[in-house]
């Protein structure tokens, strides 16, 4: 299976827009572009201008050079006829950036000289992609456009959304690897966090830090980078191009191709849908909390009756927030065999961080007896990442406040292991008063254990949000 067996995993997690520019600022940089060198500035010039690319600047110092952008991809095109691809970063303080780095560990294949009039350092990943930087911001402008990462999910199968009319989304850019693990510890050093990360078909993961976005693929389907777009009319889009006179491609079937550059590299446009124009479908709408850094993202019996009627697994992995099969059966189970009853319901939130998209846990209500408005709380922490940050004390906040506010409560349960000092520290910061012990109440890893029972009534609640 190519790198387009994987498309409907990317673009099918249904997160609401992620603005990368707010959410951290760059190490590296202030403009991010794509270096690429060719033998004939022109000639390339005239391919990228039939890919949707347009002229930004041009210069001869301190080499010949010109600027192409699409409106959401920078590629800086520098005459050299030996082949070259980085990711590079243009910076005011470029001794500053190197000085940091060295002190995380980071080595240089090439340094800045103090006689140099333009300062360049090149590093390269463990997987040998060169990552530059410039010590030259002045003229340079970070295209505005939203990519795939930025784009709201609900617009990937509007064609009219995008940018770059002729190529599509732009999504990442490929890298495979060779030990996904060593390449993400690697790459967060450099300021980059994990957006989302999956074991199938192979483990990859898609990894930004505000301005980049870079894919992580430990595979041998491809062994080179590649700049990847995404559309959901990719089909013809590549037959309005290859009417065009595009040439030095590869199908890959199912209305999408790799390009050969004519500077050597790689291009790849891949169909959202394996090809297949859209189609009508009708929108799904969720209920989503929003809190400072979260956003809580509701399931009910109804939404998962909706989603898993009309969505494909790739889609209902995203919409769970899961990451392999066997988690996804398990939820499915659930919910065909009976998760609610004529007595009892409840209500989900699938814990997002905001800033980067990661699915941390989830949290809610179960044993959601409607008739004697009360409910039993519950959380879990999935992701190590979220953990120590008070997420999860901020989750709970917003739960409580939906749950006495809007779903008519004026009792909320919890029941804590005894030993679960994390969570202990949760219910009773949020006001609950113990209640007793349920011996022998729960089973974990084969170990019955006991429950201290806590409760929180409504009129507790509101005293204590009337104190503030």
């Amino acid at each position: 299976m190519g790198l387009y067996g994987v498309v409907k995993c990317i673009i099918s997690l249904p997160t609401h827009s992620i603005e990368m520019k707010n959410t951290q600022k760059p190490l590296l940089g202030s403009v991010t572009a794509l270096t690429i060198t060719t033998p004939d500035l022109e000639a390339s010039l005239s391919y990228y201008n039939q890919l949707g690319f347009v002229e930004v600047m041009r210069a001869d110092w301190p080499f010949p050079w010109i600027q192409v952008s699409d409106g959401v991809l920078l590629i800086m095109l520098r005459k050299d006829p030996k082949p070259y691809l980085a990711l590079t970063y243009y910076v005011k303080d470029i001794t500053g950036v190197i000085s940091d780095l060295k002190q995380k560990g980071i080595t240089f294949a090439q340094e800045p000289k103090k006689a140099d009039a333009l300062k360049r350092a090149v590093m390269i990943s463990p997987d040998g992609l060169n990552i530059s930087l410039v010590g030259m911001v002045d003229g340079f402008k970070q295209p505005k456009g939203p990519g795939m990462l930025n784009m709201p999910p609900e617009d990937y199968m509007k064609p009219e959304k995008y940018v770059n009319k002729t190529c599509g989304l732009y999504g990442e850019l490929a890298h495979p690897v060779k030990d996904l693990e060593a390449s993400l510890a690697y790459w967060e050093l450099l300021g980059f966090k994990a957006v989302s990360k999956y074991e199938s078909p192979y483990p990859w993961a898609i990894i930004s830090d505000g301005l980049s976005v870079v894919g992580l693929h430990q595979t041998a389907t491809f062994d080179y980078p590649a700049i990847t777009y995404f559309a959901a009319d990719m089909r013809s889009k590549i037959a309005s191009l290859k009417k065009n006179g595009l040439t030095n491609y590869t199908d890959k079937g199912a209305g999408s191709i790799v390009l050969t550059t004519p500077e050597q590299q790689h291009i790849n446009l891949f169909s959202m849908g394996m090809g297949e124009d859209p189609i009508e479908k009708k929108v799904i709408q969720q209920n989503v909390i929003e809190t400072e850094r979260l956003l809580l993202k509701e399931l009910n019996p109804s939404f998962v009756k909706e989603i898993m009627s009309q969505c494909t697994d790739e889609e209902l992995m995203g919409w769970f927030g899961l990451h392999t099969a066997e988690a996804l059966e398990a939820e499915k189970n659930k919910h065909t065999l009976g998760i609610a009853n004529y007595r009892t319901s409840y209500k989900q939130f699938i814990l997002v961080e905001k800033a980067t998209g990661i699915v941390l846990g989830r949290g809610g209500f179960h044993n959601w007896y409607a008739m004697h408005r009360r409910a039993e709380l519950g959380y879990a922490m999935d992701s190590d990442y979220g953990k120590r940050k008070g997420y999860m004390t901020e989750a709970v906040t917003a739960i409580l406040k939906y749950g006495f506010e809007h779903m008519d409560l004026n009792r909320v349960e919890a029941y804590v292991g005894r030993h679960n000092e994390p969570s202990l520290k949760i219910v009773k910061g949020h006001g609950f008063t113990q209640e007793g012990i349920l011996r022998e109440h729960f089973c974990k890893n084969d170990v019955i254990e006991d429950s201290v029972c806590f409760g929180l009534l409504l009129n507790e609640y509101e005293q204590a949000k009337s104190k503030g």
